[in-house]
């Protein structure tokens, strides 16, 4: 019995090696990938506030623009404060100011974190703020994370001025 075996047509090695891996089709990728990662360094100080109203904490806001309709999106970070009154508290909320109908929270509760309640006035403390919102138009999107002074007090996040933290944006395909 003869076996005969002849080359290919077209080397595999060389086809492998002409795919674009920079550009790949986001509809293809399964479930759970991630699509993409930002990351900003953030001062941790320069912002103090009485405000019982929303303001935003300057330098925690990041701009992305996500890639596929529907994904999720992770907003990290953490920063160094103190709040001046001992019954006084925190509470934050993340917002999208380029949302197509005006400023928008994003996360589906109406805060995402808090801090200082029933903390010393003496105490710097680290605030751990993470949320997940869907992607809910494929526009840029202009985060900012907002904080609002509850009971009285001044928060402040004048910790250190060579402190940095990073703010990162995790977005899933979901």
């Amino acid at each position: 019995m003869v076996v005969r075996v002849e080359k290919p047509a077209f080397n595999l090695r060389s086809k492998i090696n002409e795919l674009d891996f920079e550009n790949l089709d986001y509809n293809k990728m399964p479930s759970g990938s991630v699509v993409q990662v930002q990351t900003k360094y953030c001062d941790n100080h320069g912002y103090t506030t009485s405000s019982a109203a929303w303001s935003a904490i300057s330098n925690f806001n990041i701009k992305f623009t996500p890639r596929c309709y529907n994904s999720t999106v992770i907003f990290e970070t953490n920063f160094t404060a103190k709040l001046n009154d001992d019954d006084g508290y925190a509470r934050y909320r993340l917002v999208d100011y380029d949302h197509p109908n005006g400023t928008n929270v994003l996360h589906s509760n109406t805060y995402c974190a808090a801090s200082h309640y029933l903390v010393s006035t003496d105490d710097w403390i680290e605030v751990v703020v993470r949320t997940k919102f869907p992607v809910g138009h494929m526009g840029q999107h202009h985060l900012v994370l907002q904080g609002w002074v509850y009971s009285g007090g001044t928060l402040n996040l004048g910790w250190s001025g060579s402190d940095y933290r990073v703010l990162k944006v995790t977005e899933i395909k979901s």
